[in-house]
């Protein structure tokens, strides 16, 4: 049988099965550690409503957030690495006209 279907359980109660299906108990969200009831809802609706106020409340940070600064950080990185290349050009320029400088005045 497919692991997707359900077999039937011969030996179980119906009262347990219902149950069962009712109060599933515990399920761990993956990767978070947080396990809920599945019928609680209350906290992931309180959450859905007031999700924005609540991560401003506690400083919260986004994944969105965390690729926005990474974008921010690499355009700075170039920036610098851009400013860096345009000194070093610079001062390469102004040696250049330092040296023809000196040699012009030489030939006076």
């Amino acid at each position: 049988m497919s692991e997707y279907i359900n077999e039937p359980r011969r030996n179980e109660n119906i009262l347990d099965r219902i149950q069962e299906f009712l109060f599933p108990g515990e399920m761990e969200i993956e990767g978070t550690g947080y396990k809920r009831n599945i019928i609680d809802r209350r906290i992931e609706l309180y959450l859905d409503r007031h999700f924005d106020e609540y991560i401003e409340e506690f400083g919260l940070v986004r994944e969105l957030d965390l690729q926005v600064y990474e974008d921010r950080y690499q355009e700075m990185v170039e920036g610098i690495n851009e400013i860096n290349e345009f000194q070093t050009e610079a001062l390469t320029d102004i040696h250049d006209l330092k040296r023809r400088l000196d040699r012009i005045e030489k030939m006076k």
